[in-house]
């Protein structure tokens, strides 16, 4: 295969105003795919255990820097205040960053960082903070935007991403809030739960995630359009599994958690699948070829590589496949990169945050397995580094773009750029800068013959501004556009405007799936005579398609009485479905017992369980199972109590459902600073938060299983638990 890139690529940084001096990095080992280049622009001295970035207007890279974390196979002293956000920026003008500012020191474990409105907002756990920028670049004033972002558990599994997304709202991965300045207020809400680590969106605004064995998750729809009805848990359009091949194909046997599981080694030792997805983007960029347009690359850390995907957007349902069979597209076998994160950049090109750290798993899920890998490979050892990377298909580095220089005509044309980074910040720029004066130029851009893409940035520039009136976009003119309609039509529920019957008409005559799924969350959020009408003709129209019913049943929140007086045949299927729904979940309101066990049962489940288990105890698709009425939960107490010590591996059934999640749930029983005592606690907790069973863990019965002549590290399979903890 064809390589390349600059092996010794030279790298200078500014260690006093006037004084460089050279580092080289050494990319011998790396393959990437045939016309592309990878550039290092950053290195140690300059950062440190990088794990996000975010490009200012003025083109300069901000670099989170999680130090911190896991410094030695203890992790001692991870929580010292030693985290950073610094600025990289290119005083020669080569395209290589020479010299390095912090902006905010004494961090412990910040985790997200994103520009917007102007400031930095930036994640310090428990806490959001928003801060402006002064023009020297140095920290203004300060403000808490949610002083609950990330309230305890395992640094691996607290919210993070901060993604600005095209509906003027930030959202963030693990975590079921999003943000947005409105006014000069943040506004906090509630969205649904995505992904572990990383997040990004298509150029429709529709979110994509992932977990640690799946490499991309993502959603049909843009957000919070099936999240009203809070008895309703969408099934289908939420978390889908985007590309069921989990292969990974590493240049070397790396050092991976569990490597002794069945299935998990090739026999060479060689990693077969995902076990640390992280970091996914969606690629829009100048510096990459038209097949790559539209791509979702996803980081694996673990196995020194970065995963191409192919996926099909132009529909409702997005499905995709990776790129090639027992390849990638950049690989090493260097054990100490660690891509964690991706990021498009101004240029439009790909740039790479790699922790380039030899211990990337946490102590509490870290087996001795693992640690005797680490200790022979002496990746222990591998601390005080970090690197930025960039890979585009010309030979050559760019310099930074300024667009924060750009006139407001230029801005307003830059949201048809085909660079999606320059598209985004155009449209922010547009808002935070207040340029009402180009809502009449958004208008007529609107009814031009431009791409679905650059019309629903001028429609959100018009929405972030305050000056979007639904009445002026002839919607009959946009029947071949589903996705600006999509929007178009959620935006009439969310601004409690009314559709016209001649425009509720030609869309339905459109017949198109897109379209006629946000048509039914309109119709059943203003149900009435004429729209029960309309909304009955599109159920009979997928009345083989339970994924149809989805924005019917969350939608109907807003319309439920009249559902309720409603005679229609057609939604008596719906009305009985949304009766179901809500006595069942007047049922699973868990009982909350506020004697002291319990009450710190509650706080250590919401620190060590809720992130993928959910504070109902629900579970989440694809990352782990219900709690709620499960029988794991209420039937014999020592199979709950041997499952928090010791962990769960899959597949499973709950209930009579099968999981079949590559995901394996780690016992606490490693972690040092949980006691008995605690994890009697929690299983109480959850008996009595998610089941009927009465509270019975015993402090001692938590002690005897300790006991066991059984490695903690070693999870338990559901066959196992049924033959050693079985009710009599």
């Amino acid at each position: 295969m064809k390589f390349l890139l600059r092996s010794l690529l030279i790298i200078l940084f500014c260690s006093c105003a006037d004084e460089y001096q050279e580092t080289s990095v050494d990319l011998s080992s790396y393959k990437i795919e045939d016309g592309f280049y990878l550039d290092p622009i950053a290195s140690e001295p300059l950062i440190e255990a990088p794990i996000a970035l975010s490009f200012d207007n003025e083109g300069r890279i901000w670099v989170l820097e999680m130090i911190g974390y896991m410094q030695s196979l203890e992790g001692i002293n991870e929580e010292a205040p030693i985290g950073r956000i610094v600025i990289l920026a290119d005083k020669d003008n080569d395209g290589i960053m020479d010299h390095t500012k912090v902006f905010l020191d004494n961090l412990k474990l910040a985790r997200a960082l994103a520009h917007v409105n102007g400031g930095l907002l930036y994640a310090e756990p428990p806490f959001l903070y928003f801060t402006e920028i002064k023009a020297d670049l140095t920290p203004g004033k300060t403000i808490v935007v949610d002083s609950e972002y990330a309230i305890g558990g395992n640094v691996e599994h607290q919210p993070n991403g901060l993604f600005v997304n095209i509906d003027n709202w930030i959202y963030s991965a693990k975590a079921s809030k999003r943000y947005r300045l409105k006014n000069g207020e943040w506004l906090i809400e509630e969205t649904s739960f995505r992904g572990q680590w990383g997040i990004s969106s298509d150029n429709m605004g529709r979110l994509l995630y992932n977990d640690n064995s799946n490499q991309i998750r993502g959603d049909w729809v843009v957000p919070n359009i099936l999240n009203k009805n809070s008895a309703f848990q969408p099934k289908y359009a939420i978390g889908n599994n985007l590309v069921t091949d989990q292969k990974v194909y590493p240049q070397t046997a790396t050092a991976v958690n569990r490597g002794y599981l069945p299935n998990m080694l090739h026999d060479d030792g060689k990693l077969k699948r995902f076990t640390s997805a992280c970091g996914p983007v969606y690629i829009e960029g100048l510096l990459f070829p038209n097949d790559y347009q539209g791509n979702v690359f996803v980081c694996a850390p673990e196995a020194n590589l970065i995963k191409r995907n192919i996926l099909d957007f132009e529909n409702l349902k997005i499905s995709g496949k990776q790129a090639w069979e027992n390849k990638e597209f950049i690989s090493s076998s260097d054990e100490a990169f660690r891509p964690v994160n991706l990021f498009n950049g101004p240029d439009g090109a790909l740039y790479i945050v790699d922790m380039h750290r030899g211990i990337i798993q946490h102590k509490t899920y870290m087996t001795s397995y693992l640690r005797d890998k680490y200790i022979k490979k002496g990746m222990d050892t591998i601390v005080g580094m970090g690197r930025i990377l960039k890979v585009s298909n010309k030979n050559h580095l760019h310099k930074a773009i300024n667009i924060s220089d750009l006139s407001t005509s230029q801005l307003v044309d830059s949201l048809s750029s085909k660079n999606i980074w320059i598209r985004n910040h155009a449209q922010q720029l547009l808002i935070s800068g207040k340029h009402i004066s180009v809502a009449k130029n958004l208008k007529n851009l609107i009814e031009k013959n431009l791409t679905q893409v650059s019309k629903l940035h001028a429609l959100y520039v018009l929405e972030g501004l305050q000056q979007l009136s639904l009445s002026d976009i002839k919607l009959s003119q946009m029947l071949d556009q589903p996705k600006f309609l999509a929007h178009l039509i959620k935006l009439y529920v969310e601004m409690g405007v009314k559709l016209k019957s001649e425009d509720v008409e030609a869309l339905i005559s459109k017949n198109d799936e897109m379209i006629d799924y946000y048509l039914a969350y309109y119709l059943s959020s203003k149900l009435d005579g004429a729209t029960e009408t309309y909304l009955g003709k599109l159920i009979d129209r997928y009345q083989h398609k339970d994924w149809f019913l989805e924005p019917v049943l969350s939608g109907i929140y807003f319309s439920e009485d009249a559902l309720n007086n409603s005679s229609s045949k057609a939604l008596s299927s719906i009305r009985i479905k949304n009766d179901s729904l809500k006595q069942l979940a007047e049922v699973q309101k868990p009982a909350i017992n506020e004697s002291d066990g319990l009450t710190k049962g509650r706080v250590l489940y919401i620190k060590q369980c809720a992130t993928c288990h959910g504070p109902d105890g629900k579970g989440n698709k694809g990352l782990a199972p219900p709690l709620l009425s499960s029988e794991y939960v209420s039937e014999e107490p020592s199979k709950l109590a041997a499952i928090l010590l010791y962990g769960l591996q899959g597949p499973i059934s709950v209930n009579g459902e099968k999981f079949n999640m590559s995901n394996a749930m780690p016992g606490i029983g490693l972690d040092k600073k949980i006691s008995n005592e605690d994890i009697k606690d929690i299983g109480n907790y959850i008996r009595n938060a998610f089941t009927t069973s009465p509270q019975s863990l015993k402090t001692q019965l938590v002690d005897s299983l300790r006991n066991l002549p059984r490695p903690l590290d070693k999870m338990y399979t559901e066959n196992e638990l049924k033959k050693n903890y079985s009710q009599n």
